[in-house]
C-alpha cells in the first residue's frame, strides 16, 4: 500500500466512524481483532499438560484447509483415535477429500510432537486405501490411532512453535532464503514416498507463480467452487463466535487499515470476494514470494501418502516458525486437478504441474510459499476441544455451535 492509498483508507475509516459507524465497528469486532472465546484454544493449550487431552489440545491447532477443522477424537488413558469429520468438507474444492486428509495429517504431526513433552511414547497406525468420489460425504471415519505409553519427558523446539505457527497471507520481503534455511526446509520431509521440490530461482518462481494464478482464475470462473468456498468465510464477529472456524478478515493478510475498512463495509458478494482473492494471489502472494515449493507423492489419492504429506507440511511450517519464516499454502493448482478429474474435463492443471517436474514420477499434492513476512500475523479461530470429542457410543462431549 502506498502513502496515498494509506491516507485514503484512513480517511474512509474516519468518515465511517463519524457517520454513525461506531456501533457497526464494535459489532464487527474492529477493535477486538482475533480476540474472544474463538481464539482461546491458542492460549490454553497447555492447561492439560501430562494427559492425553494435552495432545488433542495441540492437535486442534494444526493447519487445515480453509480452516474447516475436519477432525474428531476419541480419547482414553492410553490411546487417541483420530477421525475425519467428513461433514466438514469443501465440496467441489475438495471432491476426493484429499485436502481434508492433508489437514488430518497435520493434526497427527502435532499430536506426535506433543507426545514427548507430555511424558508419552506414541506409536502410530493409520488407515490404508484410496480416496475416491464414491466415499460418503458426511459421518465420522477413523483415519489413525495413537497408542500411548508413559515415557520420560522430552523437550524440543517444534513443540514450542505450535502456538506461534499461523498461515501468513500478507506480503513477504525480497530477502532470499539462506542455504541453511533451504537445507533445513528440505530436511523436514522424511517419508519414503513423499518428496519436496523447492523453487527460489527467478525463472522457476515465475513459472510456478503463473500456474498458481491461472488455477485461481479457473476457480473463480467456476461458480460451484466459489459457492463452496464462500460458505466457510466468516465476515463478522458474530459469525466467528458462532462457528469458530473458516477464513476471517483478521487472517487475510490485509494491512490494518484495509482490515478495518473491510470490516466496516457490508460483506461483498461471493464473486467480488473471490476477485479480491485473485488480486491478492497475483499481486501480493505470488509477486512477493522469495521461494515456493511443492510437496510430492507417488499416488495423489493414497490415504497413507496423503496423511504423510500433511505431516510433512505441518513439520515444515513448525520448523519455519522457529526460524522466523512465514508460510502459506498456494494449493489452487492441485485443487483444480481434483475438480477437473471430478468433472471429467481436460486435465489442464495436471499437465501444467507435470511440466514443472519433467521426468519426475511423483506428483504435487501441495503447493506453498515461504519467506520473511513484512508484518505480524493473527491467528484463525478454533473450535473447543470439547466440541471435537465423542465417546464409544458416538455421542459428542459437547455439541459444536449449540
Amino acid at each position: 500500500m502506498n502513502r496515498r492509498q494509506f491516507l485514503g483508507g484512513a480517511g474512509a475509516v474516519t468518515l465511517l466512524l463519524m457517520g454513525g459507524g461506531v456501533w457497526r465497528a464494535m459489532d464487527q469486532g474492529v477493535f477486538r481483532a482475533a480476540q474472544g472465546d474463538a481464539y482461546t484454544p491458542w492460549h490454553d493449550w497447555r492447561e492439560a499438560d501430562g494427559t492425553p487431552l494435552a495432545l488433542v489440545k495441540a492437535g486442534i491447532l494444526a493447519a487445515n484447509p480453509h480452516n474447516t477443522q475436519p477432525w474428531a477424537f476419541r480419547v482414553s488413558e492410553d490411546r487417541i483415535a483420530l477421525y475425519a469429520d467428513r461433514s466438514r468438507n469443501l465440496g467441489s474444492f475438495d471432491p476426493y477429500r484429499r485436502e481434508m486428509y492433508l489437514g488430518l495429517g497435520c493434526v497427527l504431526e502435532n499430536l506426535l510432537q506433543a507426545a514427548g513433552p507430555n511424558g508419552y511414547a506414541a506409536s502410530l497406525t493409520v488407515a490404508s486405501g484410496d480416496l475416491s468420489l464414491e466415499q460418503p460425504h458426511d459421518g465420522l471415519v477413523q483415519v489413525a490411532e495413537l497408542r500411548l505409553a508413559p515415557a520420560p519427558v522430552t523437550r524440543h523446539s517444534l513443540y514450542a512453535a505450535i502456538e506461534r505457527r499461523h498461515t501468513h497471507r500478507g506480503p513477504y520481503r525480497e530477502t532470499r532464503l539462506s542455504a541453511a534455511q533451504r537445507d533445513g526446509l528440505l530436511a523436514q520431509v522424511e517419508g519414503e514416498r513423499v518428496g519436496i521440490h523447492l523453487v527460489d530461482d527467478p525463472q522457476g518462481l515465475a513459472r510456478l507463480g503463473e500456474v498458481v494464478v491461472r488455477a485461481t482464475r479457473a476457480i473463480i470462473d467456476d461458480h460451484v467452487m466459489v459457492a463452496d468456498s464462500e460458505r466457510w468465510f466468516r465476515h463478522s464477529r458474530r459469525e466467528i463466535e458462532r462457528h469458530r472456524d473458516g477464513p476471517t478478515l483478521d487472517a487475510a493478510g490485509l494491512s490494518p487499515v484495509m482490515t478495518t475498512l473491510a470490516k466496516m463495509l457490508p460483506r461483498p458478494d461471493a464473486e467480488t470476494n473471490h476477485r479480491y482473492w485473485l488480486e491478492a494471489t497475483e499481486r501480493v502472494q505470488v509477486a512477493t514470494a522469495p521461494a515456493m515449493g511443492l510437496i510430492l507423492v507417488d499416488d495423489l489419492y493414497d490415504i497413507e501418502q496423503t496423511l504423510e504429506a500433511g505431516r510433512s507440511w505441518q513439520r515444515l511450517h513448525l520448523w519455519a516458525t522457529t526460524q522466523g519464516l512465514a508460510m502459506q499454502p498456494l494449493n489452487q493448482p492441485v485443487e483444480r486437478v481434483d475438480r477437473e478429474a471430478e468433472l471429467g474435463i481436460a486435465p489442464t492443471a495436471r499437465r501444467e504441474l507435470a511440466a514443472l517436474l519433467p521426468g519426475g514420477r511423483q506428483r504435487p499434492t501441495f503447493a506453498f510459499r515461504v519467506g520473511i513476512a513484512e508484518t505480524s500475523v493473527r491467528p484463525s479461530p478454533r473450535r473447543s476441544v470439547a466440541s471435537t470429542l465423542f465417546d464409544d457410543e458416538g455421542h459428542a462431549a459437547e455439541r459444536a455451535n449449540a
